[in-house]
């Protein structure tokens, strides 16, 4: 990676909103689905319209007006390789887990620029889904 970012040329995320909330936006329910118990879930989105930042100083810094940018994606995880829990009481957090494989295509395009994943095999470094409650859900029952 270049420190300097003096390379990139996309820089696709949404901003940064006045409460101070990062990078994140709402997706719709149907765009995300888990098999917990069969270690299996997809998160897939089609033609977002999405802020083309053009490098990660200028995305959160905004030196410059983002151009219009649109991405698909699709991440999905499956083949359980661990299980596992976690707890930790006194902050009122407890989750399980399936650490498994994973897979993702993508796709962008701003202008005339257009770029995707190859399809073929990748390598997984770590992935994982979880079901977790927290706070005032911590004491409900599964």
């Amino acid at each position: 990676m270049d420190p300097s970012h003096a390379t990139q040329i996309h820089d696709y995320n949404p901003g940064i909103t006045g409460s101070g909330l990062f990078w994140t936006i709402a997706i719709p329910d149907e765009a995300v689905h888990a098999e917990f118990n069969e270690a299996k879930a997809e998160f897939k989105l089609s033609d977002l319209a999405i802020p083309d930042y053009g490098s990660i100083p200028n995305g959160l810094f905004h030196l410059a007006p983002p151009l219009p940018g649109k991405v698909s994606f699709e991440i999905r995880w499956s083949g359980a390789t661990s299980h596992g829990t976690f707890t930790d009481a006194g902050k009122r957090f407890t989750m399980n887990f399936v650490e498994t494989a994973a897979h993702i295509s993508w796709h962008g395009r701003t202008g005339a620029d257009s770029f995707h994943t190859t399809d073929g095999a990748q390598t997984t470094v770590f992935a994982q889904i979880a079901r977790q409650r927290s706070g005032v859900f911590f004491d409900d029952e599964d």
